[in-house]
């Protein structure tokens, strides 16, 4: 059985034609607001998180060929994807997300793709509300309520 309906988790890419050395990263989270946590980056959230939502508003995952690579201060990318843990937010978080979405692109010089399509910031937008529609309609809940988080729970494991 799949749980693609779930929408636990929606992700835009950005990837590289080239490899690119992971030090000119830290400088374009930062800069945004995205805070370190050992050798990775995330977008927190600030207002008080009940414990069913998650804590981020963007997660972050480097890679290079395929395999994830943690750390800013030596090394490369070739893959950079942001993720927005769709079903643990409420969905006021979207445009903070698709802000930092396109601001990332612009500073890196590379065109975000969700689903492997380019992706403006109104189309995402579009595409996430539509998302929003999809999981209310198939799971009678909207992102980030106590009761989906129940029902994401009652999947695992997969």
């Amino acid at each position: 059985m799949t749980f693609e309906y779930l929408h636990e988790q929606e992700v835009v890419a950005f990837r590289s034609s080239t490899r690119r050395p992971l030090a000119e990263l830290l400088p374009t989270f930062t800069s945004q607001g995205f805070a370190l946590h050992d050798d990775t980056v995330s977008l927190d959230r600030s207002d008080n998180v009940p414990p069913w939502q998650h804590p981020s508003i963007v997660e972050v995952e480097c890679q290079l060929d395929g395999d994830e690579v943690f750390g800013f201060d030596e090394g490369e990318w070739d893959t950079l994807l942001m993720k927005y843990l769709f079903a643990s937010v409420p969905f006021e978080f979207v445009d903070q997300f698709v802000d930092v979405v396109i601001t990332t692109g612009r500073l890196l010089g590379i065109e975000p793709k969700f689903h492997g399509n380019p992706v403006s910031g109104e189309s995402l937008k579009e595409k996430f509300e539509r998302i929003r529609e999809q999981l209310l309609s198939e799971t009678g809940e909207l992102a980030g309520s106590e009761q989906l988080a129940i029902i994401i729970q009652s999947t695992y494991p997969r």
